[in-house]
């Protein structure tokens, strides 16, 4: 998924810079003057295709091997390609966020290393412990499910997103939560803790969630790597316990 995304990106960036070269004079002057707007080509196409400012390039990295291309002999982009991989991102969403690396997966590993047993063991069952109460941990042992607090805001949007069935499709979704301009890599992964029944769709209470890790993630904490279970929807503990 990420790499067609990242030839998705760079096939944009090459067919806006080829438009805008003149086919005759001024080329080279025109050349530098793209290289040096390149951010704001960034901006358009992040506003034309809803496409999160994390999947760009790094501009400066980018405009320095732009210095040393030939922008005349740039292709134009292909609409039935980027069409075919748009298909295949929101169709096939579910199945590739299975593929998706978890972003702290050596925290395990990492883990080892902390002083165990005794007093530090007794201690870390305070509730004053480090990040308790905070960031994915909020919520933990209390009887109402936190997500709802801030529900009414979630579910207004969830409506504007038309469900069909009490649930709105992958590519309904994406197009809003791209809006957060977090990588997609961490989007891959709320999606994949979001979607508990798995089924490539969010309904209200999986929406609410997701939006939820979103806010968790946009406050600077990290994200886990299962979902905790006082953030699986109360109706669904059941069935993800199975």
């Amino acid at each position: 998924m990420f790499l067609c995304l990242y030839f998705q990106v760079h096939a944009y960036i090459i067919s806006a810079l080829k438009k805008d070269m003149p086919s005759m004079f001024g080329k080279d002057s025109k050349k530098k003057e793209l290289i040096k707007q390149l951010g704001n080509i960034y901006s358009s196409i992040e506003r034309e295709h809803g496409i999160s400012r994390g999947d760009f390039p790094d501009l400066q990295k980018m405009q320095e091997q732009l210095m040393q291309q030939d922008f005349t002999k740039f292709h134009q982009i292909r609409p039935s390609l980027i069409k075919s991989v748009d298909q295949m991102l929101a169709t096939d969403i579910a199945r590739l966020m299975e593929m998706i690396p978890l972003e702290d997966q050596n925290n395990a590993n990492n883990e080892k290393t902390n002083v165990e047993g005794g007093a530090f063991e007794a201690y870390n069952e305070s509730p004053f412990g480090f990040g308790r109460g905070e960031g994915a941990d909020a919520g933990k042992g209390e009887h109402e499910w936190i997500v709802n607090q801030e529900r009414y805001k979630f579910d207004e949007v969830f409506t504007k997103l038309n469900p069909v069935d009490g649930k709105v499709s992958g590519a309904a979704a994406k197009a809003e939560m791209v809006k957060s301009k977090l990588p997609n890599s961490v989007l891959g992964k709320i999606w994949k803790l979001a979607d508990v029944d798995r089924d490539g769709m969010l309904d209200g209470d999986e929406w609410a969630l997701a939006n939820h890790l979103i806010s968790i993630k946009m406050d600077g904490h990290d994200l886990p790597n299962e979902l905790p279970d006082h953030l699986i929807p109360p109706g669904k503990k059941e069935g993800f316990a199975d």
